[in-house]
């Protein structure tokens, strides 16, 4: 059982907990591309394992999607904007006059920088915790970057036809991290004490589970080199043995719930601990047991990821006076049609479904169980029945700010979200908020939730933090 609990890449450890059971089996529609359903191989060499990309990534669901390959070299200058004169901040209670906080932060791949598939060394710098740092004015956070040969990290995918309807990318090939086969597959080690420990499906509860070499999310924290992480130690006791800290951002459950979203065929009550009252959070009970301060996190609803609105179902209600979409679960046929509520994955079927519309005509699709949200999975998925809750619960209990991510993205999918300078956010395919995975957020995604980070520091401690300047950051991050 550790190895399901310790991997939020294969389940939602802690809200989805029968993962190792075998979810119910679709029968595929036909093939609206070809008859092959293989999952596409990613490149290696001979010497190198497969790429370590997250679970989550839509890109990777089938190779029509990737349409070739492609280098990439980082257009921003981070430099230009970290190494910037900043107004001295009034931290309020967070720590005594004059004293500057030691802070640290435990998170999946939001928190770390994920962006455009995969962990690079672009999106690391721009994370939320390292600006958030920089306006606390605290100079020492270290978050653990690939070095500049490596930059490109576990890989970068970059949309491929930019003006067209539906998501194609183009992998990234130049300057990759080098994965060293092992159990777990080892990455090249950062050097001397960290302070951001987030890595893809880690979180909180990664740090807190003891050494699992075949578990995919260990091969990130063995760039922790500092750190021991064996099977009688957790990363958590060795941070808490090296290092102490005033400040502390958790951000737990954002990858396990898009994993989950992505890769179950069923939404259902197997996975969402149905019978529970709350969502434990005994992972990050420890981390705050001495008092500590910091930020906690609720989580977005599924239907406002920019993925999960590539394909959009009401285009299609606007177009056709009726439709049926049918699927299998396990060996019955079932419909959803134009009066109840369904979302549809980016998916070959689904582009297959989209791509025969005709405007004016009923539309009767076929797709699999794995492509489809029903109403009913949909109740299962909401995060406001159990996870958003019990996060809020925790930050009342422990007196920790609360960052509200729910309504964020949902005011940022509703076009209704701008910034303190003006700028609007765009959650489109084609807008400002979303990297191209539809999941993670661009730089200056996540300059907005550094700045909401800030506003529930300064509404709960006291404190006098400056925004980030929107507007400014992307100007000059962008003027290399």
């Amino acid at each position: 059982m550790k190895k399901y609990a310790f991997t939020g890449v294969a389940c939602l450890f802690l809200l989805f907990v029968s993962c190792a059971q075998e979810a119910p089996k679709s029968s595929p529609p036909v093939d609206p591309i070809d008859e092959q359903n293989d999952s596409p191989e990613i490149p290696t060499t001979p010497d190198e394992p497969e790429r370590l990309l997250p679970s989550q990534l839509p890109t990777i669901s089938d190779p029509m999607f990737i349409t070739g390959t492609t280098t990439y070299e980082s257009k921003y200058d981070a430099d230009k904007w970290f190494l910037r004169p900043l107004e001295k901040p009034y931290l309020g209670t967070i720590t005594k006059e004059g004293a500057v906080p030691v802070m640290i932060s435990f998170g999946g791949g939001l928190t770390a920088g994920v962006s455009n598939g995969g962990l690079n060394r672009e999106a690391q710098q721009f994370a939320y915790p390292n600006l958030v740092a920089r306006q606390m004015g605290i100079a020492d956070f270290r978050t653990p970057l690939f070095s500049e040969a490596e930059a490109n990290g576990t890989g970068i995918f970059l949309y491929g036809e930019p003006n067209g309807d539906f998501p194609r990318w183009l992998e990234v090939t130049n300057n990759l991290a080098h994965l060293e086969p092992g159990e777990p597959v080892k990455m090249t080690p950062f050097p001397g004490l960290i302070h951001n420990f987030a890595f893809p499906n880690g979180g909180t509860i990664g740090a807190s589970y003891p050494y699992c070499p075949d578990c995919k999310p260990q091969a990130y924290s063995s760039r922790f080199s500092s750190y021991k992480i064996t099977k009688d130690t957790t990363l958590l006791k060795s941070i808490q043995q090296k290092q102490k800290y005033d400040f502390v951002i958790m951000e737990d459950f954002y990858d396990a719930f898009a994993n989950w979203i992505i890769n179950s065929p069923r939404l259902d009550d197997r996975f969402s601990l149905a019978n529970y009252a709350s969502v434990p959070t005994y992972a990050m009970d420890g981390i705050v047991s001495k008092g500590q301060k910091g930020v906690v996190f609720t989580i977005p609803h599924f239907k406002h990821w920019g993925f999960m609105n590539w394909y959009d179902i009401e285009v299609l209600k606007k177009m056709a006076p009726s439709i049926s979409m049918v699927y299998w679960i396990t060996n019955s046929a079932v419909i959803a049609n134009h009066t109840q509520e369904f979302y549809l994955k980016p998916t070959k079927y689904t582009e297959g479904v989209f791509g025969t519309a005709e405007k004016g005509k009923p539309i009767q699709g076929q797709v699999t169980d794995m492509d489809i949200i029903d109403q009913g999975e949909a109740w299962f998925a909401d995060p406001d029945r159990l996870v958003n809750p019990s996060v809020r619960k925790f930050a009342e209990k422990y007196n920790l700010a609360l960052v509200d991510l729910r309504t964020i993205y949902q005011e940022i999918h509703e076009g209704k979200y701008t910034t303190e300078d003006g700028m609007r956010m765009d959650a489109s395919m084609k807008g400002n908020f979303f990297s191209s995975d539809g999941i993670y957020p661009t730089p200056l995604g996540q300059a907005v939730i550094a700045n909401e980070v800030i506003k529930a520091i300064n509404t709960k401690y006291g404190s006098h933090i400056p925004l980030i300047n929107v507007g400014e950051f992307v100007r000059i991050i962008s003027s290399k």
